[in-house]
């Protein structure tokens, strides 16, 4: 599907749309990719295609939400599958020239990422992320997943349970 008149494909936001959002939410989408990905190169990606996907999918903002959550949904769910997509490709690699500390930081995160993508569904994953990596609060991770705390407090005590289970948990 070409562009429209508009300037944007007929699913997605208009250009101007999304250069606002863009100049607004791309150091955002930005740090929310590196903490996820742990590679510079890798966030960038992210950042690039979460703006494409505005451009081609931007009619999946509902206007009940806030422009941040949306954007921090499809931040978090594009660096996800990209973490998906690295494990399949590179075994745990460490990177080289770093100091032993960060590198088994880096390492270490990354193993309890893998665990999480292989063993919890990919709700759970989000939930984790942001509660663990993000360190957001209950009420935080309910505003950005659009459910209400009570929701998200019966979410995580399973999720703990099930992290233990799997000392996973952070």
């Amino acid at each position: 599907m070409g562009p429209t008149a508009r300037g944007s494909t007929s699913s997605g936001l208009t250009r101007d749309e999304v250069e606002r959002l863009y100049a607004q939410f791309a150091p955002v989408v930005f740090r929310r990719a590196r903490l996820l990905l742990r590679r510079e190169a890798d966030a960038w990606d992210v950042v690039q295609e979460v703006f494409e996907r505005m451009l081609t999918q931007g009619s999946g903002f509902r206007g009940e939400a806030r422009p941040m959550t949306w954007v921090y949904r499809m931040t978090t769910n594009t660096a996800l599958n990209h973490l998906r997509a690295r494990r399949v490709r590179e075994p745990a690699l460490a990177v080289v020239g770093e100091e032993p500390s960060v590198e088994l930081e880096r390492v270490e995160a990354r193993q309890l990422v893998d665990k999480w993508l292989q063993h919890l569904s990919e709700r759970e994953v989000e939930v984790a992320a942001l509660l663990y990596l993000d360190g957001l609060t209950q009420q935080e991770v309910a505003d950005v997943l659009g459910l209400s705390r009570k929701t998200i407090v019966r979410e995580v005590e399973a999720l703990r349970t099930k992290l233990e289970a799997l000392g996973a948990l952070p």
